[in-house]
């Protein structure tokens, strides 16, 4: 039995250096990137570092772009300040241990209501 083989699919020339362009205005896939991005800096670089760029002048990829840099280094330079500072996380104690010290402390609580 002979095995056929797969269709061919034509596809379309690809000019690279006409796909990009820096001045084209952007999306709304970068416009919530830069939403994120501005979000993250107010939360996380001190109040003296951040660009304070009014993500709202930003219209083109280019600007954009610069933007995105910009953010992106103070994240890291933060971001690696705070792990090193950072302490260890505490274990979290089972289910069963909490359920256990809930059920003394409420009937302890009843016991002294009821006592007075």
């Amino acid at each position: 039995m002979a095995i056929k083989d797969a269709p061919i699919v034509d596809t379309i020339d690809f000019d690279e250096k006409a796909a990009y362009n820096p001045d084209r205005p952007i999306s709304s896939l970068i416009r919530t990137q830069l939403l994120h991005l501005h979000h993250a800096e107010y939360l996380g670089i001190p109040e003296k570092e951040r660009t304070n760029i009014n993500i709202n002048t930003l219209h083109t990829e280019r600007q954009a772009s610069k933007y995105i840099q910009k953010v992106t280094a103070l994240l890291h330079k933060h971001g690696s300040k705070a792990a090193k500072t950072a302490k260890p996380a505490r274990k979290k104690t089972s289910g069963k241990k909490a359920a256990r010290k809930s059920r003394k402390t409420k009937s302890a609580a009843k016991k002294r209501t009821s006592r007075r």
